[in-house]
């Protein structure tokens, strides 16, 4: 009976320990982002590869929204390909990208599928609920639209 208690404090444990780590995320500059900061605004994480033509379309588009829209929504890219940190530098300073960038795939621990295809947009509302999955190149427009 103690090993069973025991077990179920261990599992307790790692499942509280688990979830806190899902709720911080960390850019590629090393600054960690507490999800439970950013309640009450709307987030977009944008899933993009160097090699996909549409993701590299849209980076002016998601900028000039990011600039815009910095009060009520939170932007974050993600390098589908999952690159050295080293290498997603170089190619966020090479491609301009001026919003956050994520320096690991947050899918997993927000319990997201991987996305079908890139481009890929991730529209979480403020209350922190997935509510929508945008594919292909998005505008200003359609970003606007999505999150009403």
């Amino acid at each position: 009976m103690v090993t069973v208690a025991k077990l179920i404090i261990a599992l307790l444990f790692t499942s509280v320990f688990s979830l806190a780590q899902a709720t911080v995320l960390t850019d590629t500059e090393g600054k960690q982002i507490d999800l439970s900061s950013l309640r009450g605004k709307w987030v977009l994480i944008n899933y993009w590869a160097s090699w996909c033509q549409p993701c590299l379309n849209e980076i002016h588009e998601l900028n000039s929204f990011y600039k815009n829209n910095k009060e009520k929504i939170a932007l974050f890219a993600v390098n589908y390909d999952e690159l050295p940190l080293r290498e997603q530098r170089r190619l966020i300073k090479q491609h301009g990208i001026t919003y956050p960038c994520l320096a690991v795939d947050p899918g997993h621990s927000l319990n997201f599928e991987q996305p079908r295809a890139v481009p890929a947009t991730f529209v979480l509302n403020p209350q922190g609920k997935l509510v929508k999955i945008l594919y292909g190149e998005q505008t200003r427009d359609s970003l606007n639209e999505a999150i009403g």
